[in-house]
């Protein structure tokens, strides 16, 4: 066990989702100038970018490791990764479920989702194509929402989960179900360790 925790900077993780939960309800209103490349242009807020470093970090942790020898491990490394990510996003959740309730700031809620969202992508990803490719698509998912995440009659596409206004219930209940998702991925299916290779016959 504290070899993993080791491994994946455990404490360093937590501490970052924490110092970025509480950057974000601070300064997170702030707003980014963006070029949109399609629909009409939306507000871009800081909040939308930065809370998605705790995902980044969770996917350079899990990937420090050799993944095929985890593999080969007899305790199931991956599913205690899915749980550190369960425990990132729950306490992200948390504060800025409770600075919401404050009435602290008014974005609150959209922190909270938004690193869900961010977690939840790559808790889906990294099975599939593996931490060198994920870390980079989790990156680029806000300023792909930025560019193309808004409708021409205004308005946030609803796959742009992160534009979409702090009290949007669906946004909220998309976040929480793609994170869903993707704990369930990842529980089940160890990361992926490179291209498919095929048998010669």
């Amino acid at each position: 066990m504290i070899w993993w925790l080791r491994s994946r900077a455990a404490a360093v993780l937590i501490v970052s989702t924490l110092l970025t939960a509480l950057a974000s309800l601070v300064i997170g209103n702030v707003e980014l100038p963006i070029p949109v490349l399609a629909g009409q242009a939306g507000k871009f807020l800081l909040a939308d970018l930065i809370t998605v470093l705790p995902a980044v970090l969770w996917i350079n942790g899990t990937g420090r490791a050799t993944t095929s020898t985890e593999i080969t491990a007899v305790r199931p490394v991956h599913r205690w990764d899915t749980a550190l990510a369960i425990g990132l996003a729950t306490a992200a959740l948390a504060i800025t479920g409770l600075a919401h309730v404050l009435g602290f700031t008014g974005i609150a809620v959209a922190v909270g989702r938004n690193t869900a969202v961010y977690l939840g992508i790559a808790l889906l990803l990294n099975p599939i194509v593996g931490h060198r490719i994920t870390a980079p698509l989790t990156a680029v998912f806000p300023l792909v929402c930025a560019a193309a995440g808004w409708r021409a009659g205004g308005g946030a596409e609803p796959w742009a989960l992160i534009l979409h206004r702090p009290n949007s219930g669906p946004a909220l209940a998309a976040g929480a179900a793609l994170l869903a998702a993707g704990c369930a991925l990842s529980y089940v299916k160890p990361p992926a360790t490179g291209p498919v290779r095929f048998r010669r016959g």
